[in-house]
């Protein structure tokens, strides 16, 4: 049975010796089956787009490869974190997953998949990958008791890492060590970040749109991001720490490259009362060392964000908060918009920084000390971004079991404004009570039920 177009278009690139353009592509795939489409060169173009393992590397023309090709020697760091120490079950980051399975995506009956982890003094760990928990995006290794009893006797734990170097992707063959965290480069690992969003900046700027992380991370390892002997942190910890990236579930965006495309289009309109677009284009204020000019751009940004935000389109509005935040970092209500945000999606740490963010902002820009500020709480409108941080603060802390830290924020909210325009007297009385906001809420739900 002849192979497919799809099969040989497979079958060149695996057997390529070096990146190939479209037209030779088409050239190696003729000389073993036909190709009598009329348009014989976007027949190969869509087919490489329907193919995960093909990667572009861009430029004029394009030059494709076979990405597993490029995983040869490449490092990566599995962090411990959702280890069970016990079992020795460990859920992989995407990147890892990538690295041990890099067939993931064309394989259909390859379940569990088996990979042999080399230890120091060649020791060798048998091991399984697959799917962990029901209704999750959540793979790794399979119970292992090898691999318990070896983390073990490194006296592992869930702060560390383990860093993963590529033998031989053909075999599945991959060298661990233990990196303890208590021996952790913090300047070299800040390096070894940073080229990884270098990176991660370039590819997005040529992408079309934003990238899942199933596409980004191939062209990160074809590009060398993995390179290195010390491997960066996993790449979603490392762009959510960025502003200048929009992670979502599984996805990344650049927040500059969306706010430009959505001042273009206009698809959303200005609130013609709210702070007015300065002159010139605000890329360029990013580079200025113009104070004025920077706080006046984000104030716009951060407008253009709730514009986006009124109409629900938070990613949109994520972005213009972000690029405001760029270029004014001192934005208390940009941070407390981004805190709403992670907020939303059940990130409670990640929020409580950003309200955290927030507060801070604010005392050092318009409150200073609480106790001498001149204006009413809540009613003089420079004031509200401060209090809006403490609201979330309180939320974050309460959802995170902290409430006698919680009770203290609302307190303190209260002492600054007895007239309670947020209402945090209607949660005092349930965190006295010793409620958990789960369960708050859950009494709060039966009650509008009942009603």
């Amino acid at each position: 049975m002849s192979l497919s177009i799809s099969q040989t278009v497979a079958e060149v690139l695996r057997l390529a010796e070096r990146a190939l353009t479209l037209t030779e592509i088409l050239a190696r795939v003729r000389l073993l089956r036909p190709v009598d489409t009329a348009k014989p060169e976007v027949t190969i173009r869509n087919t490489l787009g329907n193919l995960p393992l093909a990667i572009s590397l861009g430029g004029r023309p394009a030059h494709y490869v076979w990405w597993p090709h490029s995983l040869a020697a490449n490092c990566f760091r599995q962090p411990l974190t959702d280890l069970d120490l016990a079992s020795g079950q460990v859920i992989l980051h995407e990147e890892d997953l990538l690295a041990f399975w890099p067939t993931f995506f064309a394989d259909v009956l390859a379940r569990p998949h088996e990979v042999t982890l080399v230890a120091g003094d060649g020791f060798t760990i048998p091991a399984q990958i697959d799917h962990l928990r029901l209704g999750q995006r959540a793979w790794g290794f399979l119970p292992n008791p090898t691999l318990a009893d070896w983390l073990r006797q490194q006296s592992a734990t869930t702060d560390d890492a383990l860093i993963v170097r590529v033998l031989d992707v053909t075999e599945r063959r991959y060298a661990i060590e233990l990196a303890r965290q208590d021996t952790r480069d913090e300047s070299a690992m800040a390096a070894r970040n940073q080229a990884l969003t270098d990176a991660a900046v370039e590819v997005l700027r040529e992408a079309r749109d934003g990238l899942p992380d199933y596409y980004l991370i191939p062209r990160l390892v074809v590009r060398g991001a993995y390179s290195d002997p010390l491997p960066p942190d996993p790449l979603e910890v490392v762009l959510r720490g960025d502003l200048g990236f929009i992670v979502g579930e599984h996805s990344f965006r650049l927040a500059e490259k969306t706010v430009d495309s959505l001042e273009r289009t206009m698809k959303v309109r200005p609130d013609p009362h709210a702070y007015p677009s300065p002159p010139g284009d605000y890329r360029l204020a990013l580079r200025d060392d113009d104070e004025a000019m920077r706080r006046a751009w984000g104030e716009y940004l951060f407008d253009r964000g709730m514009d986006h935000r009124w109409v629900g389109w938070n990613v949109a509005a994520e972005a213009y908060y972000r690029e405001a935040l760029r270029l004014d970092a001192g934005h208390a209500d940009a941070w407390v918009h981004l805190g709403i945000l992670r907020l939303e999606e059940n990130r409670v740490e990640d929020a409580l920084a950003c309200y955290k963010r927030g507060e801070a902002a604010a005392l050092a820009r318009t409150i200073g000390d609480p106790k001498t500020y001149e204006g009413p709480f809540w009613l003089d409108l420079d004031s509200r971004p401060y209090m809006r941080a403490l609201h979330g603060k309180g939320l974050c802390l309460w959802r995170l079991g902290q409430t006698h830290a919680a009770h203290q924020v609302f307190a303190l909210m209260l002492r600054l404004n007895p007239n309670d325009n947020q209402g945090v007297r209607f949660l005092i009385p349930d965190l006295d009570a010793g409620l958990t906001w789960e369960e708050s809420m859950a009494r709060d739900e039966q009650a509008r039920a009942s009603s």
